[in-house]
């Protein structure tokens, strides 16, 4: 089964979701401008700032078309593009039948 080896949390304060995140679970953030990334064995958890509060999970694939095509072809969508981040892989954010949203990621 697949599952999520990378969570995007986004917010309108990065230092008060950080502080959250790090005492509830323990994740420490490298912060950069902007954000930050949390690892732990494989997965990850970026933070990043000037967006309204969400969390989206992205399920790990080992072809994002192809995961792609089959969300659409369930009757789902792309939302935007797919983001190429180098060394952390492809990211797409897509949207369910429903409205609700995930995000698909194939490491490099």
């Amino acid at each position: 089964m697949a599952g999520p080896d990378f969570i995007e949390i986004g917010t309108d304060d990065v230092d008060a979701a950080r502080a959250f995140y790090e005492a509830v679970f323990g994740w420490r953030f490298e912060m950069g401008e902007g954000g930050g990334m949390a690892t732990e064995d494989t997965r990850m958890v970026g933070l990043h700032g000037g967006d309204a509060p969400s969390v989206i999970p992205y399920i790990a694939v080992p072809d994002i078309e192809a995961a792609i095509d089959r969300a659409r072809a369930g009757g789902g969508a792309l939302e935007g593009e797919i983001a190429d981040e180098g060394p952390l892989g492809k990211f797409a954010t897509c949207i369910d039948p429903r409205g609700a949203k995930f995000g698909l990621h194939q490491r490099v």
